[in-house]
Order: C-alpha cells, then sequence, then structure tokens
C-alpha cells in the first residue's frame, strides 16, 4: 500500500484523546485517522467486500421477496412515527 503524506491539526485536547487511543491500542495516530476515514466514509477494498459478502452467505439468513420485504419496512418505519 503506497501512503501519501498530508498534515492535519487537531485542537490540544482531541490531539490528547487521540494519543491516549493510539498508545492503548498500539497503532499511531496516522493509523487511527486513516481508520477513522475508510470507515466513515466507507473506503474498503475489494478483498474485504468480497470477505463481508461470504460472511453474509454464510449465515443463510432467511429472505422474502422483495415486495414483502418493502411493506415490513415501511410498517416499521410508520410504527417508529407513532412511538
Amino acid at each position: 500500500m503506497s501512503l501519501k503524506k498530508t498534515t492535519l491539526l487537531f485542537e490540544e485536547d482531541v490531539y490528547s484523546k487521540l494519543k491516549e487511543k493510539a498508545k492503548r491500542e498500539k497503532v499511531s495516530i496516522g493509523g487511527l485517522v486513516r481508520e477513522a476515514v475508510a470507515a466513515y466514509y466507507g473506503i474498503k477494498d475489494k478483498d474485504d467486500k468480497l470477505k463481508a459478502l461470504r460472511r453474509l452467505k454464510s449465515l443463510n439468513l432467511p429472505v422474502a421477496s422483495c415486495e414483502l420485504m418493502e411493506k415490513e419496512i415501511i410498517e416499521g418505519a410508520l410504527s417508529d412515527r407513532e412511538n
């Protein structure tokens, strides 16, 4: 993986918290920031996506028709609105 350099400025309290978390997780602050950016923006490589799909497939979850699932989603959303 090729890395590019950038400079980020943090307020002191944010930097202190990042530094503590990095120490606890035994990773650099840059590693924390890269991980957070990838997670926030959904940046994953093809292998990660394929692994996730394989894990989902292995669950053998029941699947209904699109129409039924849409109906259940709408009913659930309407029910949540009423509460």
